[in-house]
């Protein structure tokens, strides 16, 4: 049973005006070129309505949509995920024509031109006009004037048409992190990350938007994979180190200094105030016992 089938059944939701269903199941797979267990699928996520008698002439649209997508290549769960995204605008399938962009998007098919799921316009690319060279440029233009807003729309169109370079992701995650959308930053430091497990700067930038959000253990973890990859990485090692004081971890946080006043003269004074410092908790410690 679907979700809103569940709900009416219960009384949180009014019944469903029912549609003439004229149709079977096999006929409705059969015209639009799908599988009943993928019809079935549809009705289990609300994209058609089946009722006792059968499925509609808006089902049989919705099917015929859902078919020419797949056959298209695109993903049956983005299909899905599209069906439901315009139905909380008020829209559906059978009245919107969607097509696979050729950045693997799901996207409407306007006059003129097109647009995301939700509305949004998108500048007309297609096949080898696509350029994510171009659009990586685009980003970085947009982020040294400030527009974050149009950065992020190119650096995420970039991250979907070039999909092995991890500096494409770490520059759009810091562009959500600015825009103050934590989950989605971290979502794309993970995505670089994912491309590039040894990329320092995007450990050390997650470390800090975790840090930020009181996630501390995560972010002393990801401090350690940044120092892990670049030894020599001083802003990851004093982070680190910090983080430790906070905990009350001062033997472990001694060391990440000594490393640091080793490893950077600029670095170095503060690095040797807050060994001693740690020297002197650790002695203290000792007292005590």
């Amino acid at each position: 049973m679907s979700e809103r089938s569940f709900r009416s059944r219960i009384g949180i939701l009014p019944p469903r005006v029912v549609a003439d269903g004229r149709y079977s199941e096999d006929q409705v797979a059969k015209l639009a070129g799908l599988g009943v267990e993928q019809l079935r699928t549809l009705a289990l996520y609300d994209v058609v309505s089946p009722t006792e008698s059968g499925l509609s002439y808006t089902d049989l649209i919705v099917a015929r949509a859902v078919g020419r997508l797949s056959s298209e290549g695109a993903a049956f769960p983005k299909i899905i995920a599209a069906a439901l995204a315009l139905e909380e605008l008020g829209m559906n399938l059978s009245g919107v024509r969607l097509a696979k962009a050729p950045w693997g998007e799901l996207v409407q098919v306007l006059d003129g031109g097109v647009a995301q799921v939700d509305g949004q316009l998108v500048f007309s690319l297609e096949g080898s006009d696509v350029n994510s060279d171009e659009a990586f440029a685009a980003g970085e233009a947009y982020e040294q004037a400030g527009d974050l807003e149009q950065a992020e729309r190119f650096y995420d169109l970039a991250a979907r048409l070039d999909r092995a370079d991890p500096v494409i992701p770490f520059n759009l995650g810091n562009i959500l992190d600015e825009l103050g959308r934590e989950r989605e930053a971290e979502f794309a430091y993970r995505q670089a990350l994912a491309r590039d497990p040894n990329f320092p700067d995007a450990w050390f930038n997650l470390g800090v938007l975790q840090e930020k959000i009181r996630r501390e253990d995560d972010a002393l973890t990801s401090y350690e994979r940044a120092f892990a990859a670049e030894p020599s990485y001083t802003d990851a090692l004093h982070n680190a180190a910090l983080l430790l004081m906070r905990k009350r971890e001062f033997s472990a946080a001694l060391k990440l200094l000594d490393r640091l006043v080793a490893t950077s003269r600029s670095t170095s004074g503060e690095a040797r105030r807050l060994a001693h410092f740690c020297r002197l908790e650790l002695k203290q410690e000792s007292a005590r016992r």
